[in-house]
């Protein structure tokens, strides 16, 4: 026992000194070229959350394309497996790299600009791969930032799938693995809904499994954005069901919800639970959307005129500085989207908008204050946090596109003048009184109503909002 205790404590000793060398090495990289290139490296304990959650055989061999100074393989080797490989364009990294993982077989080559053979061939690798894994570095393509490879058809492709040096990297992991063999990369969460990897989702749907998706959230302190795993299996989906899981307190957590594959058929949501699933296919499936609506038109304002309505001049349901209009049909809306703080949007009227406001506009003054309830109600906002941004506490931009999915409930003579005696009554309030978030909260309560959201879903959605918005949209206490 005490052999064992001292061998656990000289290879927790090692890890540190080895993380350290991993925190050392980075931070001496200059921090433009970091940026540029995507060079961010993976902390040792989330490398072997990841490796332990893939539950990798002994025998596999197992490749890190974009390997730096190797936390994969450090971790890969710590549990045993020694048919690791790594290959990375840093020859000084792969030098680190060796030092501490002496078993590892290693190569310095650019691995997202050479073609699978040639890096194939340089390892002395006579077959592809049972597993590929890593982080790939993410960065858009720009002249700074390019791909080194005279194939034009590799380069198109990668122009049509997204133009970062992540789907360069996915790309070619495909291309490197075993067919039924496996690859789970970190790449940035936006991969699940950015429109702009909508081709390339559109193809790992259709001809690709995948096993699981986990939400890291914000994962690494100078990248922005979040972050998932993605583990997909070199296989076309045969009524297969995603796994969902979330990294929390060091852990991979399993939520309690698969989702068969064919559900999606771009877009890719985080679902967390049963209720998230029944809940979007309720307000998908029955209802129009802003989109729909042919008296609307939602757009960016243009005005540079010096009394043009900007987003910070804006509150919920009025402005700081100013009075409300009372001619006009439009609603101006904060650009800036945060989760704690929701939609913040009032009536435009006939009013100038900056480029930091969204704006609609409809022919229907009433509609427009209609509108404006939705939007503010705590049902619109769930909507958008969780199938518009994926569960994203980061700020977004709330942009046309994700404002026109919202849904908007089958139009009823009684609801509609319900919810607009409630925003007119919210609008002559003094702003966050007591009366102010009464009326906020029949508001909720009306829009509930007009969805046809029963107590259970409600309650459910009210829980989730109070944990994800800031106290003071809440009560004024």
């Amino acid at each position: 026992m005490l052999c064992q205790t001292k061998g656990a404590a000289k290879h927790m000793i090692a890890q540190q000194i080895f993380s350290e060398v991993i925190k050392s090495y980075e931070s001496a990289l200059d921090d433009s070229c970091r940026a540029e290139n995507g060079i961010f490296y993976t902390d040792i304990v989330l490398a072997e959350k990841i490796i332990a959650n893939l539950n990798i055989p002994k025998d596999a061999t197992i490749l890190d394309p974009c390997c730096g100074v190797g936390s994969f393989l450090y971790a890969a080797n710590k549990k045993q497996h020694f048919n690791i490989y790594g290959a990375d364009c840093d020859d000084k990294a792969v030098s680190i790299c060796s030092q501490y993982i002496p078993n590892a077989k290693l190569i310095t080559i650019d691995s997202i600009g050479s073609p699978a053979n040639l890096l194939l061939e340089k390892l002395n690798f006579s077959e592809k791969f049972d597993y590929v894994i890593g982080n790939p570095p993410y960065a858009p393509l720009s002249s700074k930032v390019e791909i080194n490879s005279d194939d034009i058809i590799f380069k198109n492709k990668v122009n049509a799938y997204g133009k970062n040096l992540f789907v360069a990297a996915l790309i070619r992991a495909l291309e490197l693995v075993k067919e039924n063999g496996i690859v789970s990369y970190i790449i940035p969460k936006n991969f699940l809904h950015v429109s702009t990897y909508s081709r390339f989702r559109k193809e790992i749907l259709k001809n690709k499994t995948i096993i699981s998706i986990v939400d890291l959230g914000i994962c690494f302190k100078r990248v922005r954005g979040e972050q998932i795993v993605l583990t997909l299996k070199n296989c076309p989906p045969a009524d297969s069901f995603i796994k969902f899981q979330k990294y929390e307190n060091g852990n991979f957590v399993s939520l309690p919800v698969e989702i068969p594959q064919s559900f999606f058929n771009d877009e890719i949501l985080l679902f967390t639970c049963e209720n998230d699933y029944i809940i979007y296919k309720k307000l998908t499936s029955a209802f129009q959307t802003l989109n729909d609506h042919k008296g609307g038109y939602v757009g960016r304002g243009k005005s540079k005129s010096e009394n043009a309505i900007s987003g910070k001049d804006i509150r919920k349901f009025g402005y700081k500085n100013i009075k409300l209009p009372t001619e006009g049909s439009q609603i101006f809306i904060q650009n800036i989207y945060s989760a704690e703080s929701g939609i913040i949007a009032a009536f435009g009227g006939n009013l100038e908008a900056s480029e930091t406001v969204t704006v609609f506009t409809d022919g229907d003054k009433k509609m427009c204050r209609y509108i404006l309830g939705i939007l503010h109600s705590r049902l619109a906002n769930f909507f958008l946090y969780k199938y518009c941004y994926n569960n994203s506490r980061l700020t977004m931009h709330t942009d046309s596109k994700y404002l026109k999915k919202i849904p908007l409930p089958t139009f009823d003579q009684n609801t509609f003048n319900e919810i607009l005696m409630i925003v007119s009554s919210i609008e002559t309030e003094e702003y966050m009184s007591r009366p102010w978030f009464d009326y906020l909260e029949k508001l909720n309560i009306a829009v509930y109503k007009a969805y046809g959201i029963d107590a259970e879903l409600s309650k459910y959605i009210d829980s989730e909002m109070r944990t994800i918005q800031s106290k003071r949209w809440l009560s004024n206490d």
